[in-house]
């Protein structure tokens, strides 16, 4: 059996009430050389019958236990046969020509090795003129820009090639976020990456998107920032300011912990932001006036203090709980 040119990879966790519209998006393309593998990372809400129903031998599903959208979508990686992988978010959709665009570039252009596209973002729920975007704004040049700037490879847009998937590995399961940035860094550093300036994806918010959950973002982007430091960091002009990125990031965990009454992780994070960089707080600092700036100073210090006052009232307490 001869294998397909592209392999479409849709990861789903409990998005029965999505699913159907993005994988509905897939099989209106114009494009018709790929194969859909989705993978049902553990799925509770009717997911597997939903699609079985619908979809039957149209595509492959594959079940799994939860492992996290990495090993989703490595799972589908390992699953697939195409020259070309393609990324679809199970809660978002595709323009029909999204394929044929990607795949005639891609074909004409063998020294790119990532291809996106624009997308368009918006509000489930909420009044699309009102929440629309065009993203993503810019397009890294390559790799130092990458790095050093913002993630705007939207994922859901991309088409890679799997002899970049040999060469580089797939996506980290130990990073609960920014798991995309740091595979397309590891592209980037070894082959041109491109993106087209046509919209030809829809990314769709709602709440429950990843990035509102406020414990793994902190969680994964302190994670991915001391990652980078560990891989890139004599490749980074500005090592001082990158490293107060991840630093920021956990001192913002240590302050969600301590939002939560959870006073041990929050000293520890908190503890560990300030060690690293003393002026944490100056990072957050908005506004001009010398109270303002001494204020922004002193916040981690202050945030430092009540958590250890927590820790200590929970252990006075121990003793009346075991009366």
């Amino acid at each position: 059996m001869a294998s397909p040119l592209i392999s479409v990879v849709v990861p789903s966790y409990n998005r029965a009430h999505l699913i159907s519209e993005a994988l509905d998006s897939v099989f209106a393309q114009t494009f018709s050389d790929y194969e859909v593998i989705l993978v049902d990372d553990g799925s509770t809400d009717g997911t597997e019958d939903l699609v079985k129903k619908r979809y039957g031998g149209r595509l492959t599903y594959v079940k799994q236990e939860n492992r996290g959208i990495s090993g989703a979508r490595n799972r589908g990686i390992e699953s697939s046969r195409g020259k070309y992988i393609a990324f679809l978010d199970s809660d978002d959709k595709w323009l029909p020509e999204k394929l044929a665009r990607q795949a005639a570039y891609m074909e004409a252009h063998p020294g790119v090795g990532l291809l996106a596209t624009k997308l368009v973002r918006y509000e489930i729920g909420g009044r699309q003129e009102e929440t629309r975007q065009i993203c993503p704004p810019d397009f890294p040049r390559g790799f130092l820009d990458l790095l050093t700037g913002k993630n705007f490879v939207p994922t859901t847009t991309t088409m890679v090639r799997r002899e970049c998937l040999d060469t580089v590995g797939v996506f980290d399961p130990e990073l609960k976020v920014a798991e995309d940035w740091d595979l397309w860094l590891r592209i980037a550093r070894r082959y041109e990456i491109f993106c087209l300036d046509e919209v030809l994806a829809e990314h769709r918010d709602h709440p429950q998107k990843t990035t509102q959950n406020l414990f793994k973002v902190y969680d994964g982007y302190w994670r991915f920032y001391e990652k980078m430091l560990r891989l890139y960091g004599k490749e980074i002009p500005d090592l001082k300011g990158y490293r107060r990125r991840g630093v920021s990031f956990e001192y913002l965990l240590g302050c969600e912990y301590l939002r939560h009454s959870k006073m041990r992780p929050a000293f520890r994070h908190i503890k560990g932001a300030v060690m690293k960089d003393f002026a944490v707080g100056m990072y957050f600092q908005k506004g001009k006036g010398a109270g303002r700036k001494v204020m922004g100073f002193f916040k981690p210090y202050f945030a430092l203090v009540v958590s250890v006052v927590g820790i200590v009232v929970s252990l006075l307490r121990l003793p009346q709980n075991r009366r």
